[in-house]
Order: C-alpha cells, then sequence, then structure tokens
C-alpha cells in the first residue's frame, strides 16, 4: 500500500515546492472520500483530524458539503449525539474511491439500504476511527512513520472451515518508528476495539481464535483441512507476515470497573494451553481509549494480557 500521510507530502516530494491552494483542495479531498471509503463513517471532526489538522473545522463542513452536491457522499443525524452527523459515501462515491490503488488491500464499505438502522450500528465503527485517530495524532507528535491509511480495517483472515475458523481484526495497523538506539522498527497489530457491548467471556474468546490462527499449518497436499503446526508445517499467517502481528484491544464505555473485569476474563483466557503458547512470542495488551485520548498510546497506559500483575507500559513493549 502507497504510504501518504494525507498533507500533500507526494506533490511536494515530485516538487520541492509548497502545492498551490488548488492542489491542496484537491489531495485533501481525495484524502476525505478515501477516508470514508476506508471507515465506512466519520464525523466532520474527525475527517479533519485525519486529513486536514491544521485547518478549521467550516473548512471540513464546506468540502463536506460540496461532496454531497455532487452524489459522492451523505450525512445523518447520529442518535444521542446532540444533532451531531456522521458523514460516509454514496454508492458512486464508494465506486469512485475503490479506483484509488491506495485502497486496493481494502474491502469495500457497505452503503445503507435503510438509513435509520444504518445509523444505530454504527457507534463501533467510530469507536475503531477514534482508536486510529490516537495513533496518528501521537505519530505526528513524535514524528513517526503512521499515517491516515497506515490502518486496514478488517481484512478476513481464514484458517478452518464454519464461522469459528476466521479471525477478523477490527484494523490491522502498520507503525513505524524509531526504538532507543536509533533504528528503524516497523510494528503490526492487530487491533480489537470493544465498547462495552460484548461480554467478557465472549472478547476474551477472540484470543482463542487467534491463537488458532497463529498455530495453524496446512495439511500435506490431497489431504484436506487445516492441523495444529507443531514445527513441521509452515503456519498459514506466514503466508502474509514476517511476524505475527502483535494483538492489541482497546475497550470503551465501561469505566474503570468494567475495563478491569474485562482485562481480568483476557488474562483468565491467555493461562490455557493454545493461548499462553502464542503469547511467549507474540504480545498481547488492553487499554482504555479514553486513556489514550487522555495520555497517547506511547505512554505506559497498556497493560500485558499475559501478566496484568507486571504494570502498564507501552504498547510496543
Amino acid at each position: 500500500m502507497t504510504k501518504n500521510d494525507g498533507t500533500g507530502t507526494r506533490s511536494r516530494a515530485r516538487t520541492g515546492a509548497e502545492p498551490d491552494s488548488e492542489t491542496r483542495e484537491v489531495e485533501i479531498t481525495w484524502a476525505v472520500l478515501a477516508a470514508l471509503f476506508q471507515f465506512r463513517i466519520a464525523t466532520a471532526e474527525q475527517l479533519r483530524r485525519l486529513t486536514a489538522p491544521g485547518a478549521g473545522i467550516e473548512k471540513m463542513r464546506a468540502r463536506l458539503r460540496r461532496l454531497r452536491e455532487e452524489g459522492l457522499a451523505e450525512e445523518l443525524v447520529l442518535p444521542q449525539s446532540g444533532r451531531a452527523r456522521g458523514w460516509y459515501l454514496t454508492e458512486h462515491g464508494a465506486r469512485i474511491a475503490g479506483a484509488f490503488p491506495e485502497l486496493a488491500d481494502i474491502p469495500a464499505p457497505r452503503t445503507p439500504g435503510d438509513k435509520s438502522a444504518f445509523k444505530y450500528t454504527l457507534w463501533h465503527q467510530l469507536a475503531v476511527v477514534r482508536t486510529h485517530l490516537v495513533f496518528l495524532a501521537d505519530a505526528r507528535k513524535r514524528g513517526d512513520a503512521y499515517g491516515p491509511f497506515d490502518f486496514i480495517p478488517e481484512i478476513t483472515h481464514r484458517f478452518a472451515e464454519g464461522r469459528e475458523g476466521t479471525v477478523r481484526p477490527d484494523g490491522l495497523l502498520y507503525y513505524c518508528r524509531t526504538s532507543a538506539d536509533d533504528a528503524r522498527v516497523t510494528n503490526l497489530a492487530f487491533v480489537e476495539v470493544d465498547r462495552g457491548t460484548m461480554g467478557g467471556p465472549r472478547l476474551a474468546a477472540k484470543l482463542n481464535a487467534y491463537a488458532r490462527y497463529w498455530a495453524t499449518a496446512p495439511l500435506p497436499a490431497g489431504v484436506r483441512g487445516t492441523t495444529e503446526a507443531q514445527g513441521g508445517g509452515v503456519p498459514l499467517w506466514e503466508r502474509r507476515y514476517v511476524h505475527f502481528p502483535r494483538l492489541l484491544f482497546v475497550l470503551t464505555g465501561t469505566g474503570q470497573a468494567g475495563f478491569a473485569h474485562r482485562a481480568d476474563d483476557l488474562e483468565l483466557i491467555a493461562r490455557t494451553r493454545y493461548v499462553a503458547k502464542m503469547l511467549r512470542t507474540v504480545p498481547a495488551m488492553v487499554a482504555k481509549l479514553e486513556d489514550l485520548e487522555d495520555e497517547g498510546p506511547s505512554s505506559d497506559v497498556w497493560w500485558s494480557i499475559a501478566d496484568l500483575e507486571a504494570g502498564p507500559g507501552p504498547w510496543w513493549s
């Protein structure tokens, strides 16, 4: 995927000069369309922070109104939000954005058939955008290489037949940073966001699914199915990744007590045989979204699921 920070970097790199206002507007509008394709829905403020953090909110609202007039985007009032509006692509807008080469790895968004029903299913996706934004703001502050399109949502990883043979994280995060010894390190992470709508045991069961994916290798040619890798076969995940991505669970909407209960549920399943084996080499951490927004994801706000008593640390520890 082409790396682009959404701020006109590619044009400046080619010409060595700042783009003019017209070029800049085209670039931001492109980035808005791409972001709505990527995340399905976002508020005007989220889109401003994603694509034009140095500009005012009214410019973004005017840009979105133009996209609506051109039949590329629509808006709806979010329930229980003080009349806040979420923006999403029309079918025409999705077709146009789907042709962007930068979005080749991203599944096409579903457009609403029933807007009334659609708006009640979007809070989770807005929380995913919030999660991406905290990493993006932190990267801009630190000078790390992580842009608006370095978070790829909902990539399906199938390792066995049936629904239980699939993991589909809310996002796959590509983050390149400079380590303490000045080395460039790329961290990959599967991101799972929960708003407290899923019971703790169900949330924790996702760890077991990741452990199964981590351990599964194809059977020999001519034999159907898959088997757990025991050193002889090559795990399926190695077809996609050099290293298995770390696991980041981001929780919100539960308060401190609810967060503690869910973290305990995650730690409990982390002690089971399959999961414990994975966690010897794959870091898995949990944090509150509110803490990430207040202190930044590079702060000591992440708890190791394998050992909550170890205390909090940065997500790449």
